[in-house]
C-alpha cells in the first residue's frame, strides 16, 4: 500500500522522501553509535564495578565479623587459662595444699584427719607444669565423702585424683575413712611472677 503511494509520487518528491529517510536513518545510527552505545557500555561497566564493590564490601564485613568473633573467643580462652592458673599450686606446695583444702573442707561436714606433705614429681618432657603429689585423709559418711570429692574436682579442674580408697566397719555407725591421692600442677614461675607484678 505504502509502496504504491511512493510510486505515484513525482520523481523529485520521491528523491526528497528517500533522502530524508537516509538522513534520518544516518542520524539514528550516528546517535546510536556516538551516544547510546557508549552510554550503554558505561552503564554495563558501572554495574559490573558496583557488583565487584558490593562483593568486596561483603567480604570485608564478613572478615570484620570473623575477626570480632575470633577476638571474643581468644579473650574467652585467655580468661579460662588465667582462671585455671589461679587454681594451680603457687609458692610453697604444702602450705598451698593445707590452705586450699582446709578452706574447701570447711564447706563440708567431713573431717580432715591428715594432710601429707607430698613431693614434686618428675615431669614429662612435654609437660609445661611440674606435678606435685600429695594425699589427704578424711572421715565422713559415704555420701559426704562423695560430695567432697566431687567439689574437689570441680574447684580444681587441673587436679587429678590418682587413687581413692574408702574403708570402714560396722562399729563406726556409717562413717568411713577415705584416703585421696592427688596430683596437682605447680604454676610455672614466670606466670607467678607476672601475676605478682600485676597485683603490685
Amino acid at each position: 500500500m505504502k509502496l504504491r503511494f511512493l510510486a505515484k509520487l513525482p520523481k523529485d518528491k520521491l528523491q526528497k522522501v528517500v533522502l530524508t529517510a537516509i538522513v534520518t536513518i544516518g542520524a539514528a545510527v550516528g546517535v546510536l553509535e556516538l551516544y547510546v552505545l557508549p552510554n550503554w557500555r558505561a552503564l554495563i561497566d558501572a554495574k559490573t564495578r558496583i557488583a565487584t564493590l558490593k562483593a568486596q564490601i561483603q567480604q570485608a564485613e564478613d572478615t570484620a565479623r570473623q575477626a570480632t568473633k575470633e577476638e571474643a573467643y581468644r579473650n574467652e580462652v585467655k580468661s579460662f587459662v588465667e582462671t585455671q592458673q589461679t587454681l594451680m599450686v603457687a609458692g610453697d606446695p604444702f602450705a598451698w595444699v593445707v590452705r586450699e583444702f582446709s578452706l574447701l573442707a570447711e564447706k563440708h561436714p567431713i573431717r580432715v584427719e591428715g594432710l601429707h606433705a607430698g613431693s614434686k614429681l618428675d615431669a614429662s618432657s612435654s609437660a609445661k607444669c611440674q606435678p606435685y603429689g600429695t594425699r589427704i585423709d578424711i572421715r565422713g559418711t559415704f555420701d559426704e565423702i562423695g560430695t567432697f570429692v566431687q567439689d574437689l574436682e570441680n574447684k580444681f579442674p587441673v587436679c587429678e585424683i590418682r587413687n581413692l580408697s574408702i574403708s570402714g566397719n560396722a562399729d563406726e555407725k556409717g562413717y568411713q575413712q577415705a584416703a585421696i591421692e592427688l596430683i596437682l600442677r605447680i604454676r610455672p614461675e614466670q606466670t607467678t611472677a607476672s601475676a605478682e607484678a600485676k597485683k603490685s
